[in-house]
């Protein structure tokens, strides 16, 4: 059975959380086949949580921030900021080696069915 989500993370952590550790990763795929958003060793993206919630309306904005404390906190992702503007405080988010590590078991998991 294909899966939207991340099963392990789900059942762990949420659904809220597994959803957006979803997103974060296909979009962290994306920069980094594009060769973009590489800061500190790792490949990022960056997101508000108002832009979470237009790409998962079905979540509101508490529903995104817990989510992403709950990642953090967890350990399964980190959270940055590389805007050019000192004023630009948009959050950027790169899984840490467990949430990696987790996320891909779940993708191998998926392409063995």
């Amino acid at each position: 059975m294909y899966h939207l989500l991340n099963p392990s993370l789900a059942r762990r952590y949420g659904i809220h959380a597994a959803l957006v550790a979803k997103y974060i990763w296909d979009e962290i795929w994306a920069n980094e086949s594009a060769g973009r958003c590489s800061f500190e060793g790792k490949t990022w993206m960056c997101s508000s949580q108002m832009m979470f919630t237009a790409i998962m309306p079905y979540l509101t904005k508490n529903m995104v921030r817990r989510a992403l404390e709950r990642l953090v906190k967890q350990g399964v992702i980190v959270r940055g900021e590389f805007g050019e503007s000192p004023f630009d405080r948009t959050s950027w988010y790169a899984f840490t080696q467990f949430g990696s590590l987790m996320m891909r078991e779940s993708e191998e998991k998926k392409d063995e069915r």
